[in-house]
């Protein structure tokens, strides 16, 4: 059975979506940056259309993350300023038809002494943000180094407040990819998927590092895994985007 493939685009690649689609990639997320309304709602529509024009579907949309948009924040001033401004992005999100959504649940760098109030703030953010995305998936992002989520654990108990969770494939650095999947691989609903290694994230292309991609996609699968096997890769040695087929070839690769 073919794998359901999906591509995250930003501004830098999305006009390579009829590529992505020529070479079996179905799905997209358009990830959104911290930048004004007024330049995400052009991008967001264009790259929607694109998507429809190519015959891709508009899968998820990345809501924007930085320090000024943290949902963990135990500020209640800052944390309800995140919420106000990740609420219309939302609203984006759904003008577009994205069935998911996924969010940072922090930015970094916390110290030790503030996880547990920032792991109370970002379930509560993560509450609200579902309740406003209505039939629309909210899924929580696993990230490295201090960040909030940065284990299976965490994550899943963070997602009890959501609808699952992101699955970041080069963003463990506390844990492999079995004891990520023993905590939370039935809370996973999307995923994003490149290579690093293992000192910090990277976003190579598969096959260019140390995740274990076979054994994680058939650990997904036997979980009941039913989203896309879904790229989220920078830009390559060349300062530009990894060409269409490089990506789905180095997928396949990599799970032979």
């Amino acid at each position: 059975m073919k794998d359901f493939l999906g591509i995250s685009v930003g501004m830098a690649n999305w006009s390579l979506l009829p590529g992505y689609a020529k070479c079996g990639i179905e799905a997209v997320e358009i990830s959104l940056p911290d930048k004004p309304l007024t330049e995400l709602i052009p991008f967001a529509r264009g790259a929607a259309a694109l998507a429809g024009e190519s015959g891709m579907q508009v899968w998820s949309v990345h809501l924007p993350f930085s320090r000024r948009l943290d949902i963990s924040n135990p500020d209640d001033e800052g944390r309800e300023n995140a919420l106000a401004e990740l609420y219309r992005t939302i609203d984006l999100a759904r003008e577009v038809g994205a069935g998911t959504l996924v969010v940072h649940g922090s930015s970094e760098p916390n110290e030790d002494s503030s996880r547990p109030a920032r792991m109370a703030a970002c379930a509560e953010s993560l509450s609200r943000l579902q309740a406003y995305a209505g039939e629309m998936r909210l899924a929580v992002e696993n990230l490295p180094r201090t960040c909030i989520g940065r284990t299976g654990q965490e994550v899943a108990l963070l997602s009890q407040s959501c609808a699952g969770v992101c699955f970041d494939v080069n963003h463990l650095l506390i844990e492999d990819h079995d004891a990520f999947l023993d905590a939370a691989g039935k809370r996973v609903i999307t995923t994003h998927l490149s290579d690093y290694d293992g000192i910090d994230e990277r976003h190579w292309l598969p096959g260019a590092g140390v995740v274990p991609f076979k054994r994680v996609r058939e650990r997904l699968l036997g979980m009941g895994y039913d989203g896309p096997f879904l790229f989220e890769l920078r830009l390559g040695g060349d300062g530009k985007p990894y060409p269409p087929e490089d990506v789905v070839k180095a997928w396949q690769k990599a799970i032979s």
